[in-house]
């Protein structure tokens, strides 16, 4: 655990030392070349930290203590100019829970989220609200991931699984809240970079294999509605079919987040995630002979969800 920590505190000081310098390079080159940013990029974003806490001393009908953290940033930077439109985006959650007690030395730490996401989007206007569109999409994790409650064997870890996609089509964008991409001509790769760090075969590649390649259709879909008025629903669908391997079962991912805006501060969060994979393996768990174990994978919807309440800043 103190491991993990410190492998957090460095990479978040590395994050922002390279954004500190990012900065600094494109305010010294946008003086020297006298290019005005304001007039065609658009930069925003958001940061969430919410916690949940629960303790419990001398209550007679048992139970643990309870603290779980959870962080949530997502960062824009937007280009538009005449027929080009440039959208860039990063999404980072990281959250962790501690449960035990105490006095008993019994604490025990479980990674709830970890999710680093990258997407980039590249749109020249074809016709209308019709656009010519390249996209890349990036998703790993920070810090391994455990087969609790054996915290001895990892099963995920940085760069293992990474999924890369490049793909090329036509992106429908009539507004900021509202848009659909398809792409015909999609490549989808998955890495597991450290050979021996993680099985490898649970994420659709053979035993030894580093790298799996995909080519197939590629569609997204985002659509953000206010239901309220402090109260907004974020979707992000995505859809892949590989057409040299069972194109007929279609990987999809769908993120829900109904977003409270409570103040200008407090925010709460009702978070809903679906995935199927069908290269992934998804382990069985039951009771063999009194013994609640593993007894093997099987292929499946994926889903986690999540209800917080913290503070957050809009910039």
């Amino acid at each position: 655990m103190q491991i993990e920590i410190i492998c957090m505190r460095k990479t978040v000081v590395v994050v922002v030392l390279l954004c500190y310098y990012l900065m600094s390079w494109a305010q010294v080159n946008s003086d020297s070349l006298n290019i005005n940013w304001k007039e065609h990029w658009t930069i925003e974003g958001k940061t969430y930290i919410y916690i949940s806490q629960g303790a419990q001393f001398h209550w007679a009908k048992g139970g643990d203590n309870v603290f779980s953290f959870l962080s949530k940033t997502e960062v824009k930077a937007k280009y538009k100019k005449e027929k080009q439109i440039w959208d860039n985006q990063l999404n980072w959650n990281y959250g962790f829970l501690f449960m035990g007690v105490p006095q008993d030395n019994t604490i025990q730490y479980r990674t709830t989220d970890d999710y680093i996401e990258i997407n980039s989007s590249y749109g020249y206007k074809a016709t209308g609200k019709v656009y010519y569109n390249a996209l890349f999409n990036f998703k790993t994790q920070l810090l391994p991931g455990y087969k609790y409650p054996n915290d001895s064997v990892k099963v995920s870890n940085f760069l293992s699984p990474a999924y890369i996609i490049f793909s090329i089509g036509l992106n429908y964008k009539p507004n900021e809240v509202f848009k659909v991409m398809l792409s015909p001509i999609t490549s989808k790769t998955t890495l597991v970079v450290k050979e021996g760090d993680v099985d490898e075969t649970k994420f659709g590649l053979k035993k030894g294999e580093r790298i799996y390649k995909e080519i197939g259709a590629y569609l997204t879909f985002y659509q953000k509605i206010k239901l309220f008025e402090n109260i907004s629903l974020e979707n992000n669908l995505t859809l892949f079919s590989n057409y040299e391997k069972n194109p007929e079962n279609v990987d999809f991912e769908l993120k829900s987040d109904f977003n409270f805006k409570i103040n200008k501060f407090v925010k709460a969060l009702i978070s809903l995630h679906f995935i199927y994979d069908d290269d992934a393996s998804i382990p069985i768990n039951d009771f063999d002979n009194g013994v609640y174990k593993q007894i093997g994978y099987t292929k499946g919807l994926q889903f986690q969800e999540k209800i917080m309440v913290g503070v957050g800043i809009d910039f």
